[in-house]
């Protein structure tokens, strides 16, 4: 009965609506000694159907996909390449491989698994996809309402008073709600029923709120440069009378929040170099990731390893200490693919861009055309900071790729 009624529409829902678990990554546990999240949980048992009920994979029509397969073989190398042991510059040990088989299993497998499913789901169903990107939106606002309770009652978890929502940085749920946004601004220009236009308009007004109080001008780059892309693209070939007003209300928000920023100390900061910001961090961050690649060119120094490397090569590449001691990722998308996965990675992550990216000029009512703006959204983020390495943001990478491929 269950499975006659899964056969039957249940199983494309489900993992067509699995983006609402996305940010519940952050609910885990342990299953037989293995660290497991609540999402993967659900997807271990979602992919087990799938393989039991589904046609097997015609290889004809996956080979095709290739920078897939490459992402993994990279994935894999970036495992291999990881010491098994290793220390901090204080002296205490650094977990290297157990931080590697982690980000192997919770950043690349459960992802890649998931849209391994999505993606046969969305070309059987076409129509669903617009159930993955709005199911998308509703995690976002959730995750927006979560943030607007920390302005409220000034009950931050970022000790800069900017909103992170669940999230220990703001940056987390900027880099979350940008492509969010942008689908949601853009959704309501596709809505047919006034139902469905208030539910976008309320989902998107929330991200809108939660990604302004994040503070994060990385995000707030890359959503302009999406929406004056998707302003020439999709409203000026698809509905040219709204286009021109769009146009004026979009500069007209981009001036309000540049004024709303002038007077903050962020703002202050941002083109200081010589004292510790956002701007002069990232660039002490860049010249140790060069720093990096030039002593790791091929195999990059495996995933997770960038903390560890970091701080031990900081100070002789700096010639003085670094403002931030404590770095995860290199700022940086680009970077942090090839350190991770070596150059094999970096070619297999611009493959997926070339082979998603032509649906921007396509004409389309599915979404697929939305998913390419949102894919802009993380490109353009991706040169101010690192919008793949972190579970639910991996989980978005691959569904937008499992629309577009």
């Amino acid at each position: 009965m269950i499975f006659s009624r899964l056969r039957g529409g249940l199983f494309p829902r489900f993992v067509a609506l699995f983006p609402l678990l996305f940010p519940l990554y952050l609910f885990r546990g342990v299953l037989a000694g293995v660290p497991v999240t609540f999402p993967e949980l659900i997807l271990g048992f979602l992919f087990l159907y799938f393989l039991f009920d589904h046609e097997p994979f015609r290889w004809s029509e996956w080979r095709k996909l290739w920078p897939v397969g490459l992402f993994l073989v990279a994935g894999i190398l970036g495992l291999v390449v990881v010491p098994r042991e290793a220390f901090m510059v204080d002296g205490t040990e650094f977990p290297s491989m157990v931080k590697a088989l982690g980000i192997f299993k919770g950043w690349i497998v459960a992802p890649l698994l998931y849209f391994v499913m999505a993606r046969s789901v969305f070309r059987e169903k076409p129509s669903l996809i617009a159930w993955s990107l709005r199911a998308l939106l509703g995690s976002g606002a959730v995750l927006s309402l979560l943030a607007l309770q920390q302005v409220m009652t000034g009950e931050f978890l970022t000790p800069d008073g900017r909103a992170s929502g669940p999230f220990e940085s703001a940056n987390y749920l900027a880099l979350y709600l940008g492509p969010v946004l942008v689908y949601g601004i853009f959704a309501l220009f596709e809505a047919r029923t006034r139902w469905e236009r208030v539910l976008l308009s309320a989902a998107t007004g929330l991200c809108a709120l939660g990604l302004y109080f994040t503070a994060s001008y990385a995000a707030f780059i890359a959503v302009f440069a999406a929406l004056f892309l998707g302003l020439l693209l999709f409203l000026r070939r698809e509905k040219p009378r709204y286009f021109y007003g769009a146009l004026a209300v979009g500069a007209v928000g981009g001036l309000l929040l540049v004024l709303s920023q002038l007077g903050s100390d962020k703002f202050a900061q941002f083109l200081d170099f010589s004292v510790r910001s956002s701007s002069s961090v990232r660039i002490q961050v860049y010249t140790i990731a060069v720093s990096l690649l030039e002593q790791h060119p091929l195999l990059g120094i495996g995933l997770g390893q960038f903390e560890q490397q970091y701080q031990a090569v900081a100070v002789t590449t700096l010639g003085q200490e670094p403002f931030e001691w404590n770095m995860l990722h290199p700022h940086n998308l680009f970077l942090a693919t090839w350190l991770s996965m070596g150059a094999l990675g970096l070619v297999a992550l611009l493959a997926l861009f070339w082979k998603a990216l032509p649906w921007l000029f396509e004409k389309d009512h599915q979404g697929r055309s939305l998913a390419a703006l949102m894919l802009v959204v993380l490109i353009v983020h991706g040169f101010f900071d690192t919008p793949y390495f972190k579970n639910d943001l991996a989980f978005q990478f691959w569904l937008l790729l499992a629309v577009l491929l």
